[in-house]
This record gives structure tokens, sequence and C-alpha cells, in this order.
């Protein structure tokens, strides 16, 4: 099943299915184990499902394998999805549909959900993790936690990068841009960029930032104006389809990538080709399905693939890491934290949002499936989680994506 994640009746099969979690536990009998509701709010149906639908699957496999194994003694993990369909217009009801059904926390995929709730979440003193990370989340520090790093940082690391190790001064200063659907990642690489290079003009020469409207399909202007670039950061799904369209054209670049593309490799490719990457440079706080040292993590998510996905595991592997990095690495740091506050308030029936909040602003990564990333963690005042990234390239000739630096600080000031 080459487009598994495109096809909508696996979807709803999915969206069936997670009602049912929880109802399959090893470690004792149900009825003497305490719910915990996790919410999940994410696009199932709308523009950006099929990138994005294997994250999806990777927490229901990760919950469905918590509550099979007992890992959270004394509970049963209970997982509700509201889909959506990338219309901010669902966000908010989205929010209060899954609180009305008992979930203790949500997770967040899309940067303007988590935008749009944060002034809920404080108010209510409720905790939301977001896969995705920008300024407006973390600032002031609240009850959003973000599991990644702020957009702007990691594409400014990858330019200094560029800047140092990649590009050849002899040839001058290269040409830059950014094209993105209008949200708020999008404002906040495009700011990133613009101000590191008014920073640092010895170094880029940046030319535009394009912003179009959510949906826009059509990057007539976009690929005339980024035409002569050397780089150009295509973000996102948006950023998919302006690349098509200026291969078209016939126009040559190398396309930057801030943690984005691995995630939906396979949607990726099936729409534009390797040849089409072939030298894109992407920087990501995780690891890819092809690493060569072993590593716990990527263990466990294969070991997933093949219990609860047996048959289907090469076709999420070829989809990219989305699984991987974000459906089961992000998704260990919140249960963790949750069992962190569960020890704190000794024992499930004492949770509270209070109780998950102090284990989030206290949680430090740590234990065997971390090892070999970072020391990361969050703080009083830090609402990010990861610090460092690593970079990797795109190699048409090998169709794999291989690291080319290892781990780094994040650039965080410019």
């Amino acid at each position: 099943m080459r487009r598994l994640l495109n096809k909508v009746t696996v979807i709803l099969l999915a969206l069936v299915f997670v009602g049912t979690l929880g109802l399959s536990c090893g470690g004792g009998d149900d009825e003497e184990k305490v719910t915990i509701t996790i919410g999940e709010m994410t696009d199932l149906t709308g523009a950006a499902s099929s990138a994005v639908a294997s994250i999806h699957y990777g927490l229901v496999d990760l919950v469905r394998y918590y509550n099979d194994e007992g890992l959270i003694p004394g509970v049963k993990l209970r997982l509700v999805t509201w889909n959506t369909h990338l219309d901010p217009a669902r966000t908010i009801p989205g929010y209060d549909w899954l609180r009305q059904r008992g979930a203790d926390l949500i997770v967040s995929l899309i940067t303007q959900d988590a935008v749009m709730l944060k002034p809920f979440a404080d108010r209510d003193k409720f905790p939301i993790f977001s896969q995705t990370t920008n300024q407006v989340m973390m600032e002031p520090p609240g009850w959003v936690f973000c599991l990644s790093s702020r957009a702007d940082h990691m594409i400014v690391t990858l330019l200094k990068w560029v800047s140092e190790k990649h590009w050849d001064y002899d040839h001058g200063t290269p040409k830059i841009g950014f094209v993105a659907w209008d949200d708020p990642s999008g404002r906040e690489i495009e700011q990133g960029m613009k101000t590191y290079s008014q920073a640092h003009p010895d170094r880029f020469d940046y030319v535009r930032g394009f912003l179009p409207p959510m949906g826009t399909a059509f990057f007539s202007a976009e690929v005339e104006g980024l035409k002569n670039c050397d780089y150009v950061c295509a973000y996102s799904v948006s950023g998919i389809s302006f690349l098509q369209q200026y291969l078209a054209k016939g126009y040559r670049t190398t396309v930057l990538d801030p943690a984005v593309f691995p995630s939906f490799q396979g949607y990726l490719l099936d729409r534009v080709g390797w040849q089409a990457v072939d030298g894109m440079l992407s920087v990501i706080s995780s690891l890819t399905w092809t690493e060569t040292e072993p590593h716990a993590m990527q263990d466990l998510a294969r070991q997933l693939l093949q219990r609860y996905r047996r048959g289907q595991a090469e076709d999420f592997i070829r989809e990219g890491t989305g699984y991987f990095s974000a459906g089961v690495v992000s998704n260990v740091a919140v249960l963790d934290i949750l069992q962190n506050a569960i020890g704190a308030v000794d024992g499930a029936e004492n949770l509270s949002s209070q109780a998950i909040y102090d284990a989030a602003v206290g949680y430090k990564i740590g234990g065997t499936l971390w090892q070999g990333y970072p020391e990361w963690g969050f703080g009083q005042t830090k609402r990010y989680l990861y610090d460092d990234a690593r970079i990797y390239e795109w190699k048409a000739a090998e169709e794999d994506i291989v690291r080319v630096q290892d781990w780094i600080p994040l650039v965080t000031g410019w």
C-alpha cells in the first residue's frame, strides 16, 4: 500500500480505533486502574493530513504500547482525537470538546492551534503540549509546553552552518529567500531569516520573503520573485507546491528545511522526486530511520511498527520520520512527564493539572530511551524542549538523508 497515508478510509478507521484505546492493557484488571485521558488535536482530513497522518499513528501506537505493557502502573491511558481539518475555526471548539470528554492534557500538532489556545490554557490552568514551537506560545511562559524548538532558531542555525561550512564565498554573497503560507511559524521563520541576513550582510543577501494566505495553491509571483536565489527556505506543505512550480519553470536552488520535510519524506518525494531535492539541507533535532549507530528510541519505533502495523511498517518508514520523531519521540517526553507527575502526587488518583504543570516545568530527559540525545529539558521560564540540532543533506544518488553535522547548539540570538 504505497500511499497508505493518503487513504481516507484508513484515517477513518483510525478515528474509530482511538476511542477504544486503553481497553487492552497489560499489568492488571482495568477496573482497578485510573483512566487518564490524552486529548489530541491534529489535522486528519484537511490540507496537511497526507503529510502529518503518520504522526497521529505514532501517538496511537505509543499509547497502546504503554497500556499493553503496563508501563504506568495503575493507569489506563485513553486517547481522544479532534480533527481540525486545518481550519482555525475548529480550534477553540476542539479544545472545549476534548476537555468535555475528560482530557487531562492536550497534545497539539498544528502551530496555529497552540497559538490560539495559549490564552485559554493559561486562563484555565490546563496543560497543552505542542509539537511545534514559536515565540507566541512561550511568552509569557505559561501552560503551553513545546516539544521541539523555535522554527526561527532552527533556520538561523542552518543559515549560520551554511555560511561556515557550505557556501563558497569566492562566488559572492549568496541570495536567499523564503516562501510559506501565512501562519505563525511561517511569519517567525521569515522574520528570523530577514533579521539574521540584515545583521550579517556579508554572509547573505536576503531577496524577499513571501507569505501568501493559507490554502494558496498557485505560486507564480513567488516563483518569479525567488528564481535567482541560491538558497530558498520553502516551508511545510505549501513549500512542496511552490517547489513543484519552481522546478517546472526550470529554476534550481538549494532548499533549506527547518525540520519539516524529513517528517513527510514520502509525500514530498511523490510530488517532486529525488532529483528535485538533491542537495537539500535539513536541520532536525531527532534521528532518522537510517542512522547507523544503535539507538533505543529508534528501536522502540520499529518495535511499535512491527507489533501494531505489521505488513505496513515499510510504508510508514518510507513516509518519513514523522511516525518516529514526532509521533513517538516527542510523545515519550509527554508520557515521561505524566509518570513524573503521578509519582509526585503518590498515585494517579491524585493527578491534577497543577501536578502535570509542575512535572513539566521540572522535566529533564533521561533514561535508556534518551541515550544519545543531548541534555534537554524545560524550566521555570523555558518552554521549548530541544537546544541542539543536527544537519542533514538529501542525496539523490543514495536516495537517503545523510548526516553532515553532528549535534550543534541552536542559535538563539542574532
